[in-house]
């Protein structure tokens, strides 16, 4: 199969494409509200969600290895020799969640893709609170941490988290 070279058009064409694939707008039901319409958020927003996402879930591996009765010099020359003696007893996983970081992405990502919540006389009635905290104030912590994730996931949040990072490794 011979490589065809892409013209301005056929470039176009794919943009257009790959435009109208993406979902727009969605309708998700909010309990205690019933089917609300959210809008694609600007890509610089739901990569703004992700990157505070992966800031707040701390991950750290701790491994513990068996003792062994050489001195700790023999142990670095075995090792560096790839001769491995001692054995790995351990590996525990830890997680630590910043859960206010959490709370405030997820609530700047659903204020972001809601008309409603970001409607004049809505934003009036919560003067006295940050925008983005406005979905948190109506909804609860739990129901804008999962409606965010809802809308990550509509919105192919995980998929550009991913085409970002292969871009960066590349």
């Amino acid at each position: 199969m011979e490589n065809k070279k892409v013209t301005l058009q056929d470039f176009l064409s794919k943009v257009e494409e790959s435009k109208a694939k993406k979902v727009k707008i969605t309708q998700i039901e909010v309990a205690d509200f019933g089917l609300m319409e959210f809008v694609r958020p600007r890509e610089g927003v739901l990569l703004d969600y992700l990157n505070e996402v992966v800031k707040a879930i701390d991950k750290t591996t701790e491994k513990t290895y068996e003792e062994d009765e050489r001195n700790d010099l023999e142990v670095l020359e075995i090792e560096n020799n790839s001769k491995k003696d001692t054995k790995l007893k351990i590996e525990k996983e830890n997680e630590k969640v910043d859960m206010k970081l959490l709370v405030k992405a997820s609530g700047k990502l659903v204020y972001s893709c809601c008309p409603l919540m970001r409607a004049k006389e809505v934003r009036e009635q919560f003067k006295e609170i940050e925008p983005y905290d406005i979905p948190i104030e109506l909804l609860g912590i739990n129901k804008v941490m999962d409606l965010a994730q809802k809308l990550s996931d509509i919105f192919d949040g995980v998929k550009t988290q991913k085409t970002v990072n292969e871009a960066v490794k590349n």
